[in-house]
């Protein structure tokens, strides 16, 4: 039988008897305790399953990521393209338009006068058309004068000119067309009227062809110092 009498004696006695060393531990610890080893354990293992799993899972969004970044660069090469695409489309169709309001304006010269009349009742009186030599004659003349070299060549492609007498007298009717009217148009059309007053010496009148105006023009027209020819956009539809 085991005589225990000091701490060293039960130590001895719990080293020679590992049976009486279970029993205590089980006494002292609990079950909680004498379980959480291996509970740490199956802890542990969950714990390598999840970031083995969330690896994974961040692989795949990693895989999607790139994806998206391809699809999205892919989209933004199709929608420069197809920027490019409108604004062409955009600019041709403007370009028609403009085409459009020249074209039928050189055929107003008469029904310009007419609507002027009616207008503001200048008693004019269609005579011709200005034909493009003639235009290009009287800025070829000018040359050598005080006259920048872009104006003559502006002035020579104007949009249309008209003689027309008014009480007997000899005057002209200077027109810039547009599909919209804006400063460009009414400050060539006024220095086209102003060239041919100096070229020919005879009154010349200002006027722009248009369907409508931006607030440049209108401001223009307002003011007198520009006439406005109403285009109606309905002419300019195909048949």
């Amino acid at each position: 039988m085991t005589t225990i009498n000091s701490q060293e004696d039960f130590l001895r006695a719990l080293s020679e008897n590992p049976q009486w060393k279970e029993a205590v531990r089980a006494q002292i610890l609990g079950e909680e305790l004498l379980q959480l080893p291996a509970k740490f354990d199956a802890f542990v293992e969950r714990m390598d399953t999840f970031v083995e799993e969330q690896k994974r899972h961040n692989d795949r969004m990693d895989a999607f990521v790139e994806q998206m970044t391809a699809f999205v660069e892919e989209q933004r090469r199709l929608n420069d393209r197809m920027d490019r695409r409108m604004t062409t489309l955009s600019n041709d169709v403007g370009q028609a338009k403009e085409g459009y309001a020249r074209f039928f304006t050189v055929q107003y010269g008469p029904v310009l006068v007419m609507e002027l009349n009616w207008d503001r009742n200048l008693g004019l009186e269609y005579v011709r058309d200005v034909t493009r030599v003639e235009i290009a004659s009287m800025a070829q003349k000018a040359t050598g004068e005080d006259i920048p070299t872009p104006e003559l060549r502006s002035f020579g492609r104007a949009d249309l000119i008209v003689e027309a007498t008014q009480e007997g007298d000899t005057c002209y009717i200077a027109v810039e067309a547009s599909f919209t009217g804006d400063q460009r148009d009414a400050s060539r059309a006024q220095r086209n009227a102003a060239l041919l007053t100096r070229f020919t010496g005879k009154p010349a009148y200002a006027v722009v062809a248009s369907v409508r105006n931006d607030n440049d023009a209108a401001a223009e027209i307002a003011a007198d110092n520009v006439w406005w020819l109403e285009l109606e956009e309905r002419e300019m539809e195909p048949e």
